[in-house]
């Protein structure tokens, strides 16, 4: 009996290999269009973001009567207010950091997101922009080729 023993050789065929390949080939090409998809959705988010960002440092202006600044730069938007008098302010100032809900005073743009030009907005205790506005600020994709643009109107602080 020792000459008819199983030889049990581990590995896979050739069949098996190129269904294998065949099936990653199919979900790859269903998938790549959804993963553009969603980065597309995370600068429309963030571009969300900042506007809420903006009109929210707006509103905290007016509620404390204070001056509060929005600084925009190519991947992050800062917020800051200054905590003395309004009277007592010099424009574009603001030392005091400014919590936004999240806990931070930062938000961070995804990759491949940026924001041009950079410009900081100070608004006074009555909501309006002091400095900066009017501003029509890009946000750029990279990712996507995908740009789009909101203002921060002059008179009014109202983002669109």
């Amino acid at each position: 009996m020792k000459g008819l023993q199983s030889r049990v050789e581990g590995g896979f065929t050739l069949v098996e290999l190129v269904t294998v390949m065949s099936l990653i080939g199919i979900m790859a090409f269903f998938a790549l269009p959804k993963l553009t998809q969603v980065m597309a959705l995370q600068s429309s988010g963030y571009k969300d973001q900042v506007m809420a960002t903006i009109d929210y440092a707006r509103k905290i202006a007016v509620a404390q009567r204070r001056h509060v600044c929005v600084s925009i730069a190519a991947s992050t938007v800062t917020v800051t207010s200054d905590r003395g008098l309004p009277v007592n302010h010099t424009n574009g100032t603001c030392g005091s950091t400014l919590l936004l809900p999240s806990g931070s005073n930062v938000i961070t743009a995804p990759n491949n997101v940026t924001l041009s030009p950079a410009v900081l907005l100070d608004f006074n205790a009555e909501g309006r922009p002091v400095m900066g506005a009017p501003a029509t600020i890009t946000m750029t994709d990279a990712s996507v080729s995908q740009s789009s643009t909101f203002t921060v109107e002059a008179e009014s602080g109202y983002v669109h």
